[in-house]
């Protein structure tokens, strides 16, 4: 697996992890994030029909920085099954 130096997961912590549907081994990475680290946000309630670029555009100008949303908010896994009413923190920029 290769990982590129401008990626923001190069220094992340690369582990194959078993797919429990079809028992194949995948590679994944996981970022490492400072715990010193303070960041400032608002939440936000998810609405049908969201999408986290367009948020991205909304709240950090600029849509290719839809990742920020995910990593502030660690406990969604998945950026395409989050449910409307769900709460997400927004960082402020």
């Amino acid at each position: 697996m290769a990982v590129y130096r401008n990626s923001r997961y190069y220094d992340g912590d690369a582990q194959q992890i078993k797919n429990k549907s079809t028992q194949a081994y995948n590679w994944t990475v996981y970022r490492a994030f400072p715990e010193s680290t303070r960041v400032t946000y608002i939440e936000y309630t998810w609405v049908d029909g969201d999408r986290l670029d367009y948020l991205a555009a909304v709240y950090l100008s600029d849509a290719t920085r839809w990742w920020e949303l995910l990593d502030i908010n660690p406990d969604i896994p998945d950026a395409f099954s989050i449910k409307p009413g769900t709460i997400i923190r927004i960082p402020r920029s």
